[in-house]
């Protein structure tokens, strides 16, 4: 049975996961995370995509990212075949870094797009690696909550929340510890 074709179109906003072959690891270590986010960078400029979160576990990645032209699935392989040679020949390993084929869902509308950072910015505290999204070097949060350059585009999120640069940021922060307490209620 054939895979069903992937939704792509220009301006299409999409939740991206991608996890290791077989639940394994595809980061060793922080300097296989930098080799992923250098290669990230380097797509979101060559394929005119633009990158509003992301979250980098150990055996899986989430991306949220939107596109000028319905060029999703070429993005991702390219990233995911390139970072995945860079990780075989610096670990010496051969065969699939990733398992499936990445998993896309698309995301249409604000509320939705909220929805998936804030997913992002707390998946590690809900994985137990951190008590708190801040404590994570790996997600986007931190482009979120202090103004700098990056190549996260947090404008659209933070809007949601506010005009002011300033109010947004510290909207957000306390839409994260909303989520942090459900998190914790539930958890």
């Amino acid at each position: 049975m054939s895979r069903p074709l992937r939704l792509a179109f220009s301006g299409a906003t999409y939740h991206i996961t991608a996890r290791g072959n077989n639940g394994a690891a595809i980061f060793a270590d922080d300097a296989d995370r930098y080799a992923y986010l250098i290669l990230l960078a380097r797509a979101l400029r060559t394929m005119a995509v633009r990158l509003f979160g992301y979250a980098l576990m150990s055996n899986h990645v989430h991306l949220a990212l939107q596109t000028t032209q319905p060029n999703i699935p070429a993005t991702i392989r390219w990233l995911h075949t390139c970072y995945a040679k860079q990780f075989n020949r610096r670990h010496g390993r051969m065969n699939h870094l990733f398992g499936d084929r990445f998993h896309s869902k698309v995301i249409y509308d604000d509320l939705y797009l909220l929805e998936v950072t804030s997913y992002l910015h707390l998946n590690p505290v809900q994985a137990g690696l951190v008590a708190h999204p801040a404590d994570y070097p790996w997600t986007s949060y931190r482009w979120y909550v202090t103004p700098g350059p990056s190549i996260v585009d947090v404008r659209p999120v933070l809007e949601i929340f506010s005009q002011d640069p300033r109010r947004s940021r510290s909207a957000y922060a306390r839409f994260i510890r909303d989520g942090l307490i459900r998190l914790t209620v539930t958890g």
